[in-house]
């Protein structure tokens, strides 16, 4: 709730305090004696005061309307020997909470030359009118950086929660790349599997039997990885994934030549690459028709690494080209990743295939070595 709120309590902090000026109008009673009635004034005057805030709906008044009734409170009680001006030094601050510069200098100007006139003309007292003025320009500018204050903090509070709510869409982005990359590269194996052992039956039911058993370890693998995403902890391995990826691709009847080394590639981009290599690879499998596939891992240039993934199918197409990366989840989800380390993605459609050229860079030095093992 709105009203609960730590900025809205301490607007109501700020307003209560501004009722501590009024405990000065009694003061000169002190000295020269009061009547019931002149209490009886007073009292209704600071009930007023203290209602005029929170007065609700269409009655609620603005803050400079509010700030010129506090103003006349004070002159209504001039004849009970009080300390009137008290109130004009209330309207003052109020005034000090105005958003509009101008608005709030010409009526502040004007409080301060009706509290003098009106002192002038009844009291001729100078000494407390100059006072009085002193006192309501420091509470003036003291309430001025008060609601500066006050709207910043209301602003900062706005662009956390903007934050917040950005940081909650990127991790659902997050999660949601990683599941696709999870479940699309698996669920490609399994599709592929089970197109294997039916060409296997009724003919070779060893061979089908083999399909289903690698079926059943791969669902089962699947169901890890998806858990490991789901609480956030799954750690890619850019070999192990290169090693997963070539066995299935083989297995599909697709020759792999893997061309230098996976720690030639920065240790910082590590698991993006993994996860990258994962997807690229199972576009392969799903969209390529390919014969064979190129990877090639180098270090182009000082600070610069590159990751080289290559499809050719042996006829060349002059119709429709079965493309093996295309826009859309998958090639988006790369382009991410690679923004979160300095990576870029290019992809070059050829009749025979397609390239996909990762580049990694500039590099910091300790990123630029090559990892060990």
């Amino acid at each position: 709730m709105t009203g609960s709120s730590p900025l809205a309590r301490s607007a109501l902090l700020r307003r209560a305090s501004f009722s501590i000026y009024l405990l000065l109008y009694p003061l000169p009673w002190l000295v020269r004696g009061t009547t019931l009635s002149a209490i009886l004034a007073f009292l209704a005057g600071f009930a007023l005061f203290l209602v005029l805030p929170f007065l609700p709906g269409r009655y609620a008044l603005t803050i400079g309307l509010r700030a010129w009734v506090y103003a006349l409170i004070g002159i209504a009680l001039m004849s009970f020997d009080g300390y009137w001006g008290v109130f004009f030094i209330s309207a003052a601050a109020t005034c000090g909470a105005m958003p509009r510069t101008a608005t709030r200098l010409i009526s502040f100007a004007a409080l301060l030359a009706v509290c003098a006139g009106t002192s002038w003309f009844f009291t001729q007292d100078m000494i407390g009118t100059l006072i009085t003025l002193i006192v309501a320009t420091g509470v003036h500018m003291t309430g001025k950086l008060s609601m500066d204050l006050h709207r910043q903090n209301e602003a900062l509070a706005k662009a956390q929660s903007d934050i917040r709510a950005l940081t909650l869409i990127a991790e659902r982005e997050r999660f949601a790349r990683d599941l696709h990359d999870t479940l699309g590269h698996s669920l490609t194996l399994i599709a592929l599997k089970s197109e294997l052992a039916l060409r296997h039956l009724p003919h070779a039911p060893e061979d089908a039997t083999k399909e289903l058993v690698d079926i059943g370890e791969k669902a089962r693998q699947a169901l890890s990885e998806t858990r490991l995403t789901v609480s956030a902890i799954r750690i890619a391995s850019l070999e192990a994934e290169l090693e997963g990826g070539r066995k299935a691709l083989e297995e599909a009847g697709i020759q792999v030549n893997v061309l230098g080394q996976a720690s030639l590639m920065p240790a910082s981009a590590e698991g993006v690459l993994a996860q990258i290599l994962r997807e690229a690879l199972t576009n392969i499998l799903r969209h390529a028709r390919a014969q064979t596939c190129s990877i090639r891992f180098a270090l182009n240039g000082p600070g610069q690494a590159m990751l080289e993934i290559t499809d050719r199918r042996a006829d060349r197409l002059d119709g429709e080209i079965p493309l093996s990366f295309r826009e859309g989840n998958g090639i988006s989800g790369m382009r991410a990743r690679l923004a979160e380390v300095d990576g870029s993605l290019t992809i070059t459609p050829r009749h025979d295939g397609t390239t996909l050229l990762i580049t990694l860079g500039p590099l910091h030095e300790t990123e630029a070595a090559p990892r060990s093992g």
